[in-house]
């Protein structure tokens, strides 16, 4: 009888550690450019110094915007994974 309860009261604990450890949040990042892909690239890498700063690691990106002024501005958002 005991050990059922032991063998839950255990996964719980372990279901509970395991989200304490990593937190998943998102960046975003900036960038301007003459060029498109250059103020893309300038943004996805904005976000990934954002992640990398809060001792995180960058899983995916979430959404990205690029659009016309006097010059392309990009933004992108990732998911960062961080402890």
């Amino acid at each position: 009888m005991k050990r059922p309860n032991i063998a839950v009261a255990l996964s719980l604990l372990l279901l509970v550690s395991g989200s304490a450890l990593a937190a998943v949040v998102h960046v975003s990042g900036h960038g301007q450019s003459y060029d498109p892909g250059i103020a893309l690239a300038d943004a996805r890498a904005d976000a990934a110094a954002e992640c990398v700063a809060q001792s995180g690691t960058p899983i995916q990106e979430v959404y990205n915007h690029v659009t016309r002024a006097n010059l392309w501005l990009a933004d992108s958002i990732w998911t960062c994974e961080v402890p």
